[in-house]
């Protein structure tokens, strides 16, 4: 069974937020995967007030892509929902730095994003006039 990530998109001044980690050399969107019995809203209220330390307000599902995941090396669907939140952004756990990704920073490919957002995520963001 292919695993699911639950992705948060969440989009500022034609900017998306991105994450990143400890030891990690790309960065992500906020979220993860789904507890048992969990909702794809259920999973990302918990992993951003986990990671993030904010409440989402509202949640709508944007795309869904199939792609590898660069730490497990596994294919997993990732589901993405555009979200706005209230609160302010406070890394935790796992989350070591934030970074607001502009389509400056995809032409210019800095920082590194995993293969998944760059080839699936962000030419759509730009194709819809979000970045």
């Amino acid at each position: 069974m292919i695993k699911e990530r639950i992705s948060a998109i969440i989009l500022e001044n034609k900017k998306v937020l991105l994450v990143t980690g400890y030891d990690e050399k790309f960065y992500w969107t906020p979220g993860g995967k789904l507890n048992s019995n969990e909702s794809h809203e259920q999973t990302l209220k918990r992993e951003l007030y986990e990671e993030l330390l904010i409440e989402p307000i509202s949640i709508k599902h944007y795309i869904d892509y199939t792609t590898i995941n660069e730490i497990s090396n596994e294919k997993q669907i990732v589901r993405c929902y555009i979200v706005s939140y209230k609160g302010n952004l406070i890394p935790q756990k796992e989350i070591t730095k934030i970074f607001w990704f502009s389509k400056e920073n995809f032409k210019n490919k800095n920082p590194k994003i995993s293969e998944g957002i760059k080839k699936n995520l962000i030419p759509r963001l730009i194709k819809d006039k979000f970045l």
